[in-house]
């Protein structure tokens, strides 16, 4: 199971520092540094599918270097199976983006019932905007993954998915890596919604609450991306995303199905982080 939200990432998804590289400067897209937490449970399961349960939270963390963009992000889940006992598992993902979108690192690493069961550590660089490159991959074991031409990483999608949200788009279909597999890149195809006006989900931030009203003060749109492994022979994704995205890349709403089930992630805690004095 991939426990990950595109560039959330989150997304990858996943405000007050502007995006000063070229490409984010042209679109106009404005990320904001900033720690989000979310709660995290069984949203749905189907019959026979094993999982019962789940439950526990997800730490988002993004950050502006300057130079490039960072990404700390830690998922701790408890799984209950029908068929056998819970089973604790956290998935710990940490990358670095440079912000022209042309070079990339990224650490994965996964545990369950506290035993590392998978480590990934590379990089991965592209020849040039819109070309192919090379993931090279030190850990588990070295390996060398060529990326296809049109290869973007998880914030260059962030930013292009906002970016065609304010043009009023209804699709986005690019190649992604984000080094969370042995597969390489995925094909995703993102379905947006219609805009949902600056303040339209502030009445749910309670007075008190961890929730920083002014990041959730802003346009946001809701959308759906299917993660596909290019030329497998399965056509049905490799896992979904749905979520909430708001113009500052701020995530809400999240849905991650992974085929027999499905995790829902609640928002519990969001902070704007310090800008870096560039």
């Amino acid at each position: 199971m991939r426990a990950q939200v595109t560039g959330l990432m989150l997304g990858g998804a996943l405000a007050a520092g502007a995006a000063t590289d070229a490409c984010a400067a042209q679109a106009g897209v404005e990320l904001t540094p900033h720690r989000a937490v979310y709660s995290m449970a069984l949203n749905a399961t189907k019959p026979g599918g094993g999982v019962i349960g789940a439950s526990g939270a997800m730490t988002y963390k993004f950050g502006d270097t300057c130079d490039g963009w960072t990404v700390e992000n830690r998922t701790v889940l408890t799984f209950s199976y029908s068929d056998g006992a819970p089973v604790a598992t956290s998935w710990d993902f940490v990358t670095w983006e440079s912000k022209d979108g042309l070079h990339y690192r990224f650490r994965v690493r996964s545990t369950r019932d506290g035993v590392v069961s998978e480590e990934i550590d590379g990089v991965a660089n592209l020849d040039g905007r819109g070309r192919g490159g090379t993931a090279r991959i030190s850990q588990p074991e070295q390996k060398t993954i060529k990326l296809p031409k049109g290869t973007i990483f998880p914030t260059e999608h962030t930013i292009r998915l906002i970016e065609s949200a304010r043009r009023g788009e209804r699709m986005l279909e690019r190649t992604l890596f984000d080094g969370t597999g042995a597969d390489g890149a995925f094909d995703v195809n993102a379905v947006i919604g219609k805009a949902l006006p600056a303040n339209a989900n502030l009445s749910r931030v309670a007075t008190g609450s961890d929730v920083s009203a002014a990041l959730l003060a802003v346009p946001s749109w809701r959308m759906n991306m299917a993660f596909f492994v290019p030329d497998a022979a399965d056509p049905t994704p490799d896992y979904e995303v749905s979520l909430r995205y708001y113009q500052n890349g701020v995530a809400d709403e999240v849905i991650q199905s992974f085929g027999n089930f499905s995790l829902k992630g609640t928002l519990q805690k969001l902070e704007p982080l310090p800008k870096p004095d560039c």
